[in-house]
């Protein structure tokens, strides 16, 4: 008979075969995918950038851990929810029989009345902008003027009828209408964020200024410019004696001041730097106190985009979606309030963030009322206010 003995060695080799196939394959199509993901960094490093980026220093944020007016506490954590009927109220504003009005992200203002005792009742459909109602306050004639970003300076009467008070200015577009303050003499001023038209990432990347401050004339029924070159111009708050209103610019963590009596009248300067956070809306209360809603707490890599311009342009370059969870707001509720002059006088927190994403905070009745936008916690809140 032949000799049928197998070779230990050869038959282990010949069992050993596809293995080896399959670590080769393995390999290759690593190393494939590897080329592909270098082919591709280098593809998006080498297409330019949608924008320029200026070079910016970003103070350093102030701490929450050291003493002063900054210092973390739990001022917000006790806050009761009022209404959700409003899921996102921007901002909140109360009528002359102290009911509670907001506008949701949807286009619709709701209206809470309180009963005798102070508690809320359900919440009722007062109107709808088919848009996205912002700013609300009530004129002297009892209209609701309303900030739309999608239709402009809008005023709504107390049956809910809405007229379109203005959308163009010097013979262009306001593009985001967002926050307003009405004056004695019924002037309304307000904030035309970006020309952008939207909040976006790459506007942030960018560090350049594209918002306005524009005031509204119900006798002539004409809009003007006061200040433009406004990084992010967003809440809008007139003083007490209506000598100064302010504008805040979100991007640059400031409130900027523009004189409207005075020697300084019609120049503007810094009226509070170097917030803590992203400063949204400004209301004042009945001592002339400004508070100011803080959407975020300062972003450490944002600050540290703006001092690389090479790091900014790429970011740029990311779509937007993709960075929605990137910019979401720091789960840590933030009140600032300011004197008439500008001083911080205390600071309001939720650290563990039942309440975040704050944009308003007014004053009303010994309760501070909050509201909030799309990326933080839901509902109308109010706390206390006994410190």
């Amino acid at each position: 008979m032949p000799n049928t003995t197998v070779n230990p060695d050869k038959a282990s080799k010949g069992l050993n075969h596809p293995k080896r196939s399959v670590r080769k394959i393995v390999r290759r199509l690593g190393l494939s995918l590897l080329a592909v993901l270098l082919l591709g960094v280098l593809v998006f490093l080498l297409v330019p950038s949608p924008v320029a980026p200026a070079k910016w220093i970003a103070p350093a944020a102030p701490s929450f851990q050291e003493a002063g007016p900054w210092k973390q506490n739990n001022k917000l954590s006790s806050a009761e929810l009022v209404t959700d009927a409003a899921h996102f109220p921007e901002f909140i504003t109360f009528d002359k029989e102290g009911q509670l009005y907001a506008g949701d992200s949807d286009g619709k203002i709701y209206k809470v009345p309180f009963d005798a005792a102070g508690n809320p009742q359900q919440a009722q459909i007062f109107a709808d902008t088919k848009g996205t109602p912002n700013g609300l306050k009530f004129d002297a004639s009892g209209n609701l003027i309303v900030t739309d970003i999608q239709r402009g300076l809008l005023s709504i009467d107390p049956s809910g009828n809405i007229e379109v008070l203005a959308d163009h200015v010097n013979g262009g577009p306001i593009y985001l209408a967002n926050e307003h303050d009405i004056a004695q003499d019924g002037s309304i001023y307000f904030s035309d964020t970006s020309n952008y038209g939207r909040v976006m990432f790459k506007e942030m990347a960018e560090n350049k200024p594209h918002g306005r401050l524009l005031k509204y004339d119900p006798k002539t029924k004409q809009t003007t410019v006061l200040l433009d070159h406004l990084y992010f111009a967003n809440g809008v708050a007139l003083s007490a004696d209506e000598d100064f209103v302010l504008v805040a610019e979100s991007y640059h963590y400031q409130l900027t001041r523009y004189w409207l009596k005075g020697p300084k009248k019609g120049t503007s300067d810094i009226f509070a730097d170097n917030i803590a956070g992203f400063p949204d809306n400004i209301t004042r209360d009945e001592q002339g106190h400004f508070w100011v809603g803080i959407f975020t707490t300062r972003l450490a890599f944002v600050d540290q985009m703006h001092s690389n311009p090479w790091l900014a342009g790429n970011m740029a370059k990311i779509p937007q979606a993709l960075l929605n969870g990137a910019s979401a707001p720091v789960k840590h509720g933030l009140v600032a309030e300011y004197s008439p002059q500008g001083e911080l006088m205390d600071s309001w927190h939720d650290p563990d963030g039942s309440l975040y994403g704050i944009t308003t905070a007014v004053s009303h009745n010994e309760y501070l009322y909050i509201g909030t936008a799309p990326g933080g916690s839901q509902g109308v809140h109010r706390v206390a206010l006994t410190k």
